[in-house]
């Protein structure tokens, strides 16, 4: 099989509680294809060298709906993993 990314030595945090472990992580389309050891080919392979890859993060508690106009590509939650955002759920949002 041939994948489109492979990251390789990876410390790999699956959001199932368990602890790390060692491995590597398979993208085809988008989308998660193979998790552990991968020995296929892939167009682009990143040795990450030990540093961690996990799941997106859910920020259960943002105001996000107020600064996202001013700065769209929100570098800050990307940078941080973020893949979802709970907005409004103190009383107050930019929504009617």
């Amino acid at each position: 099989m041939s994948y489109d990314v492979v990251f390789q030595n990876a410390r790999i945090v699956d959001g199932t509680g368990s602890p790390w472990y060692r491995g590597d992580v398979a993208v085809t389309d988008g989308r998660v294809a193979a998790v552990g050891w991968v020995h296929d080919n892939a167009d682009t392979v990143i040795d990450l060298k030990a540093n961690v890859i996990a799941p997106g993060f859910i920020d259960i508690h943002t105001h996000s709906d107020f600064t996202l106009p001013a700065n769209r590509t929100a570098h800050s939650k990307v940078r941080q993993g973020v893949t979802l955002e709970i907005v409004g759920n103190c009383g107050t949002s930019a929504a009617p």
